[in-house]
């Protein structure tokens, strides 16, 4: 549970900058800091059960599903975890800055689908795309949000920045 806790404080990446409805010129960069602040598993294994004998697929379609062991304590495939964060503007932790949540759906081998929502003092912006939980960085596309984020378009990346924050890297285009 921790290293998936600290995996997921790697997703979180927010800050503040400006987005407008105007053709791209430069990105704006800007660094700010996370720190898990809780988690919540939706587990399904009895789903998974149920799934492998009563499901809508025919035989040669079950066929096609990896063959995969799931032993720990997972996640697993169709688990769904979400995450809340507390965000700052620098690596002493002093300042907030808001708040994010991530809603992550797995798949195999610890990788996810997240969906991440921050909350910040001008609106909330939204993100998306594929973590892989084994990694201590990621990736995210920027896909809008509201207030003086309406529209909001870019990438947010994250990396370790310690033993219990990340250094998220956000990149908002004009």
């Amino acid at each position: 549970m921790a290293a998936v806790l600290s995996a997921a404080a790697a997703i979180c990446a927010a800050g503040t900058a400006t987005a407008s409805g105007t053709a791209a010129t430069a990105p704006h960069a800007l660094t700010i800091f996370t720190v898990a602040s809780g988690v919540q598993f939706i587990n399904t294994g009895d789903d998974r059960a149920r799934g492998v004998k009563n499901n809508p697929f025919d035989e040669t379609t079950n066929k096609l599903r990896p063959n995969v062991s799931e032993t720990g304590n997972g996640p697993f495939a169709g688990d769904v975890a979400v995450f809340g964060f507390d965000l700052y503007t620098s690596r002493a932790l002093k300042k907030g800055n808001g708040t994010a949540s991530y809603t992550c759906f797995f798949n195999y081998a610890r990788r996810a689908l997240c969906q991440a929502y921050y909350e910040l003092r001008g609106g909330t912006l939204t993100a998306a795309g594929p973590v892989d939980f084994n990694d201590t960085g990621f990736t995210l596309v920027i896909t809008g949000g509201t207030k003086k984020y309406i529209a909001a378009r870019g990438q947010v990346s994250s990396a370790q920045a310690g033993p219990k924050a990340q250094r998220v890297n956000f990149q908002l285009l004009d």
